[in-house]
């Protein structure tokens, strides 16, 4: 006489159920964060050039005087606005990003 392998898992409705919410949750969340993290442009990237100085601007305080204005590329290749301004005898340079 052959026996018969048991092919019900070892889990139980129960834990496949409590298994099978984990898993669409987490599944969630990194979808929900990739569309976050990816983006293409978002409030805080500047549209132009007078863009990116009124948010320099507003960075710094809201006072201050704009030195000058350079289009560069960062360390991951993105375009930013180089925002020289200076106020209460510094200067500071705030990248603020292009918008694509």
């Amino acid at each position: 006489m052959q026996r018969r392998m048991n092919t019900h898992s070892q889990f139980d409705d129960t834990s496949k159920t409590a298994l099978h919410s984990w898993l669409v949750t987490v599944c969630a969340s990194v979808l929900l964060a990739g569309l976050l993290f990816s983006a293409p442009a978002s409030a805080a990237d500047a549209a132009n050039r007078q863009h990116a100085i009124q948010m320099a601007l507003q960075q710094n305080g809201g006072d201050g005087k704009v030195l000058g204005v350079k289009t560069v590329q960062n360390k991951n290749g993105q375009t930013v606005f180089a925002v020289k301004v200076l106020s209460n005898g510094r200067v500071r340079v705030f990248r603020i990003k292009k918008a694509r």
